[in-house]
């Protein structure tokens, strides 16, 4: 879509898939501070998470998918309230056997996965 034609509400070169999902946002030394959110729009480039208000976040984190299985590397965008955007990076498969800096976060998955 040409930039020109964009509305100022939609700024977004795909259009996002309306979900309602469980994840986890985590950052820190191994993941180790971690918030729970839901994943309330998500397409391949970016989504928009439900974090409590009160929670701060750091400029880059790792956005997991627990429903999934799936982790990614995110960059926050903008906040308002609870409502965070963030753009998504690099895409990694939590179900399958992982390189060694993944390892805890597939860890963490395997604990918070439905059975």
């Amino acid at each position: 879509m040409n930039a020109i034609l964009k509305t100022a509400t939609e700024r977004r070169d795909l259009p996002r898939q309306r979900t309602l999902l469980r994840g986890r946002v985590l950052y820190g030394e191994n993941a180790s501070i971690s918030v729970d959110c839901t994943i309330r729009n998500l397409n391949a480039k970016g989504a928009l998470l439900l974090v409590p208000d009160d929670q701060p976040l750091p400029a880059e984190f790792t956005l997991m998918d627990v429903t999934e299985g799936i982790s990614f590397e995110a960059h926050l965008i903008w906040r308002r309230a609870n409502m965070v955007g963030v753009t998504l990076g690099d895409r990694h498969d939590l179900k399958s056997v992982v390189e060694a800096q993944l390892r805890s976060l597939r860890e963490i998955w395997m604990a918070l996965a439905p059975r």
